[in-house]
């Protein structure tokens, strides 16, 4: 793919001649006045994976530190390139900074250095593909120096560089979209569960008055289990089985594994119907799903069937506002858990049936809302994805 006015071919250049190259180091962490100063130091964790222009930068030191460790102080602009741990980042950076020994540097270099930085990146990734599940542990500055690129002439590179650029400062402001959405619902729900933001009927009346309640009183609380993992004929059925890793959404549907009438029948795992509460008890406390349709889970779970009176949504919503409820109460020495009797006797401050469909209704239309921006930022991601494949060669 290339941009219409440009024929002439790349040329291959090792990229060893299109800069110059320093590493990094680490001060010394028990010296506090080398932390103390104003010049950037970066670590692998302070780049973003897929993101050539972000760059958090939030430890300083001082020329001191700079002269009594191994770090090098890089003049803007700079490619930087991770080698070792979180190998495969790259970023591009207009201020001046140290880097960890994690990182090769570029600078002073003799393209353009957005273009270049694209281009490492989409080389990086591979590299760093290659090199995944093996005993290597970073790659070598001697093989990233040595790299053959395809690179065209100057005026292409602004086009590619400004245009990828574009892209990425699109994907960074549909974030901002998601995360302010986010923070909305966060800070309506807060209101909306401490009764600060009421709603009325149709009518314009005001609602009863919210009463306690415990959450035994208003759900069924149901564990899981595991069926015996060397019976094969217990597994790969048809029945859903989620474990505590799988809770990463609002709603779950398919579980990574699955488990056998027989399997169901001969454990302590339990049929739970469609629209259950997911509530994980072990070792990650808190986490919850809605259950799609039918489905079981392990015994890290106590699960929440809620009664007539009760609106799944909302029970759904109070629980994740109140992760802390459920973290205090736990207990254990090997891993924290959360019992079902404690469970039971959490108490809830709970609304009439129609004020809970309100609230659930309304919460679910802030849910929309970050579900088409997070399908619109994927398409962005795709995009991008798909323009690094067909530009560099």
């Amino acid at each position: 793919m290339r941009f219409p006015g440009f024929e002439s071919e790349w040329e291959v250049t090792e990229l060893n001649e299109l800069g110059e190259f320093l590493g990094g180091g680490t001060p010394s962490s028990s010296n506090e006045d080398f932390w103390r100063g104003n010049i950037p130091w970066v670590s692998s964790s302070d780049l973003s994976e897929g993101d050539i222009h972000s760059v958090n930068i939030s430890r300083f030191i001082t020329e001191d530190a700079i002269s009594n460790s191994a770090t090098k102080l890089c003049s803007a602009p700079i490619i930087l390139i991770v080698s070792r741990v979180g190998v495969g980042k790259v970023a591009y950076s207009e201020k001046s900074l140290c880097t960890s020994q994690d990182f090769l540097n570029i600078i002073n270099f003799k393209c353009n250095g957005v273009f270049l930085s694209y281009l490492l990146s989409v080389e990086m990734k591979k590299a760093a593909s290659a090199v995944q599940g093996t005993s290597i542990k970073g790659i070598s500055s001697i093989e990233i120096k040595s790299k053959k690129l395809f690179t065209p002439k100057e005026n292409e590179q602004q086009k590619i560089a400004f245009f990828l650029s574009l892209v990425d400062e699109r994907i960074t402001t549909q974030n901002k979209i998601i995360e302010e959405l986010s923070v909305l619902k966060n800070t309506l729900a807060k209101r909306i569960f401490s009764q600060d933001l009421r709603f009325k009927d149709d009518k314009g009346n005001e609602f009863q008055k919210w009463q306690i309640k415990k959450l035994q009183d208003i759900c069924e609380i149901i564990g899981g289990g595991t069926p015996e993992t060397n019976k094969t004929e217990y597994w790969n059925g048809n029945i859903q089985w989620f474990t505590p890793t799988e809770i990463k959404s609002n709603y779950v549907s398919k579980s990574e594994r699955t488990i056998s009438e027989l399997g169901l029948k001969n454990s302590s795992a339990k049929l739970l119907p469609k629209g259950t509460i997911l509530l994980t008890t072990r070792a990650t406390i808190g986490e919850a799903s809605i259950a799609l349709e039918e489905c079981t889970t392990n015994q890290g779970f106590q699960s929440l069937i809620t009664k007539e009176d009760c609106n799944n949504i909302f029970l759904f919503n109070w629980l994740k506002m109140n992760k802390y409820e459920l973290a205090k109460r736990a207990n254990g020495s090997t891993f924290a858990e959360i019992s079902k009797s404690e469970i039971e006797k959490i108490e809830i401050n709970f609304p009439s049936i129609d004020e809970q469909m309100k609230i659930a209704d309304f919460l679910l239309s802030i849910d929309s809302k970050v579900d088409i921006e997070t399908q619109l930022l994927k398409k962005l991601e795709e995009q991008k994805k798909f323009l690094l494949q067909e530009m560099f060669i």
